[in-house]
């Protein structure tokens, strides 16, 4: 689904916030451009801190933009620039906040108790546990191979129940995940007799402490404040487990006497939890690991089929046709792009060039990407008109497109007999002539909206000479506008036409190696942020 939700579970209020497709994305962070602008006194929020993306075959993806604390998915923390598709029920780590990923602003769930300010509660650290007994340390031994050997959350919950219940003498053991900041959903329960029926009630102190990362506990014989209103749930004692991807609070085990005023925590009981909240942790990060290296393996194995079918359809990187020489070089944003050229010989006198850009990325954009190539191949043998052709593809193209696909296109017809270039350009504008004597001028007349925009678009060619010793450079905004290494979240720097035509001026056997080349050095990676297509005839 194309809209989402962010649920803050942890860290200061905050509004749920909704993920909405565009083309570019939308960028958390505390910088006033940021589509998603949280609070300017975040510290480890960077000023451009992420990118969430939308593609309709694959989903939600989200981006760390080399954020100097960093962005944790499910515990995992991200690699800068590189995107991973996230799903309903991720949990996505911006310190101090996670965040539940929710295809609705708001679930329901369980409520806590409120005692916030009422209730003493015991934090249990690692540095203060004694040395377990050997029963319990049999147990929680017995128990790690149970766990780990787990193949779902549910199952995991199961096992960690039933070890919490053995090592610590409390009856009644429940699995929390946080589905926002008030409410929780059950993964599991193992409810005494005792207590059956019993209205299910959970303290928020507990909880609350609990978040921190630490056991927590509460009794009644651990000295502080006992709440009365956990005397009313007929509990004289609880203890919170925290299960932690990462320092993200994943779930919460949570276990008491209800039932039974008479029940304690045994000795060492707290200790065990310790121990066993290390062993539930790591299986839910290997269980999340695997989830998540499965869900990518998938995309993975998908776009690297799509980019094979993709290679099939380009023409090759050079050709000859009479006396024009040609030269063309698509290279995606990510496996598949929606860029593309194409070169057309309609006869031996004329030749048809194409390079053309739709919007976003990945396998969408590849298969409207393929539809309009091949449609628009079919139109300019039938027509030999550049006009004709496109407004034959935009009546083709308008009713079946995606509300958030449409192309720009810029199409050229060389008559060599007449020595004309006759061109069309629909809403892309990168494309530059340089004539025998070395003036370079841009060729952005005519045309007008992009592709499949409106119904009935009106696309007029316009001609200029071409003439022998003529050039032609024309490229994607995956060239024009990448942007600088050295770009900074306040200035972005971008390659700009104007760098493309310094190439262009200078004689070079390989101009569009050579525009990549200079592109990468300005981009200083050779991954570029966007599908990149350079197209030369001479």
């Amino acid at each position: 689904m194309s809209s989402m939700w962010l649920i803050p579970t942890i860290g200061p209020v905050l509004a749920p916030i909704e993920l909405v497709a565009s083309k570019r994305g939308q960028v958390i962070g505390r910088q006033e451009s940021c589509q998603i602008r949280l609070p300017a006194d975040a510290e480890q929020v960077s000023r451009q801190h992420a990118r969430f993306m939308f593609d309709e075959a694959g989903g939600w993806y989200i981006t760390d933009l080399s954020s100097r604390w960093g962005t944790s998915l499910n515990g995992v923390k991200l690699s800068p620039g590189k995107s991973v598709p996230i799903r309903e029920g991720d949990l996505i780590r911006i310190t101090p906040w996670t965040f539940v990923v929710s295809s609705t602003p708001r679930k329901r769930g369980l409520q806590l108790q409120d005692d916030l300010g009422q209730t003493f509660v015991r934090s249990v650290r690692e540095k203060d546990v004694q040395p377990l007994a050997d029963s319990l340390l049999n147990l929680l031994l017995e128990s790690a191979g149970k766990i780990h050997a787990c193949e779902s959350e549910k199952e995991l919950a199961d096992r960690v129940m039933d070890a919490a219940i053995r090592g610590t003498g409390l009856t009644n053991a429940v699995v929390l995940k946080p589905v926002d900041g008030q409410a929780f959903e059950v993964v599991g329960s193992r409810i005494s007799r005792e207590a059956e029926g019993a209205t299910a009630q959970f303290s928020r102190s507990l909880i609350q402490s609990a978040s921190e990362g630490h056991v927590a506990e509460i009794s009644a014989g651990s000295g502080g404040s006992f709440s009365q209103s956990l005397v009313q749930m007929n509990v004289s004692a609880a203890i919170c487990v925290p299960m932690m991807l990462g320092t993200t609070v994943a779930a919460y085990l949570y276990l008491d006497s209800r039932g039974s005023l008479l029940q304690s925590i045994r000795p060492n009981g707290s200790a065990f939890c310790v121990a066993l909240s290390r062993i539930a942790s790591l299986a839910l990060a290997n269980l999340k690991r695997v989830e998540m290296e499965k869900r990518q393996a998938a995309i993975h194995a998908e776009l690297q089929a799509a980019a094979s079918a993709q290679k099939y359809i380009m023409p090759p990187r050079q050709q000859t046709l009479g006396r024009l020489r040609i030269i063309g070089e698509s290279r995606p944003g990510q496996f598949v792009g929606g860029d593309f050229f194409d070169v057309i010989s309609l006869d031996q006198n004329k030749v048809a060039v194409v390079v053309g850009d739709v919007s976003g990325k990945g396998v969408t954009a590849s298969v409207l990407m393929t539809a309009a190539q091949g449609f628009l191949h079919a139109a300019m043998q039938q027509y030999a008109d550049v006009g004709r052709a496109l407004n034959a593809l935009n009546r083709y193209i308008a009713p079946r497109r995606p509300a958030s696909k449409f192309l720009t296109m810029w199409v050229g017809l060389i008559d060599l007999q007449q020595e004309t270039l006759s061109y069309v350009d629909a809403a892309h504008s990168y494309a530059l002539l340089k004539t025998a004597d070395g003036r370079i001028e841009q060729l952005n007349q005519g045309g007008g909206l992009p592709i499949g925009v409106m119904d009935e678009g009106v696309y007029e060619s316009v001609q200029v000479p071409f003439s022998v010793g003529d050039e032609l450079l024309v490229a994607s905004d995956g060239i024009i506008e990448q942007p600088a290494v050295s770009s900074s979240p306040d200035a972005r720097v971008q390659f700009e036409i104007d760098r493309m035509s310094e190439v262009f001026a200078r004689p070079c056997e390989d101009v569009v190696q050579k525009l990549f080349e200079q592109v990468i050095e300005f981009a200083g990676t050779d991954h570029l942020a966007d599908d990149a297509t350079v197209l030369w005839v001479g």
